[in-house]
């Protein structure tokens, strides 16, 4: 007969607490006098990527936005959309989900049709490409509703943004527009 243990039950992942949990008896970081921690701004900006700054400029023609084709380790082609790119690596979004990121020599212009299911994408990295911080923005919330905000700092996939209420939020690329057309500078 094998060795009884027991063993820490983890917090729920919907509640952040432990459903079955007996009163009294904490988690492992309860029991250290640990709090659980909440969400920083770096990690929102670990998640959006991290922060753009004035990096060496992406080769000719590598902009956030263009569609691009580079091929797998098995030699398979796939178009691609360019996100963010510098003189070193190249950000590309494939197939609307696997973003990986690709020395610039291995990124190839592709000389098709834009295929309908980048030409979203495509339209959304070259508007995120021309915000800067300092904008006003809108952006969409988790209902589908359009806010306004304030650009305060630029990610490679996304940017942190102040609501009108003042807190700062993490905002993917998709999400993110000029508050007026062709409104992207700082107001």
């Amino acid at each position: 007969m094998g060795k009884k243990t027991s063993l820490p039950l983890l917090p729920d992942a919907w509640t952040g607490s432990s459903r079955d949990r007996e009163p009294g008896k904490g988690d492992r970081s309860e029991m250290k006098g640990e709090s659980r921690k909440k969400p920083s701004l770096d990690d929102a900006r670990n998640r959006l990527g991290g922060r753009t700054t004035d990096e060496e400029p992406a080769p000719p023609g590598m902009h956030p936005g263009r569609v691009v084709r580079v091929f797998a380790n098995d030699g398979e082609e796939h178009v691609a959309v360019v996100v963010f790119a510098n003189a070193d690596e190249v950000h590309i979004l494939i197939d609307g989900t696997r973003l990986r990121r690709v020395p610039p020599s291995a990124v190839h212009a592709y000389d098709g049709a834009t295929p309908s299911s980048m030409a979203k994408i495509a339209a959304d990295a070259h508007v995120f490409s021309r915000l800067t911080e300092g904008a006003k923005i809108r952006y969409a919330d988790d209902k589908g509703g359009l806010l306004s905000g304030k650009l305060v700092e630029k990610c490679r996939y996304g940017a942190l943004v102040v609501r009108e209420d003042g807190a700062v939020i993490a905002v993917g690329f998709r999400k993110l527009w000029p508050a007026t057309n062709g409104a992207t500078g700082a107001a």
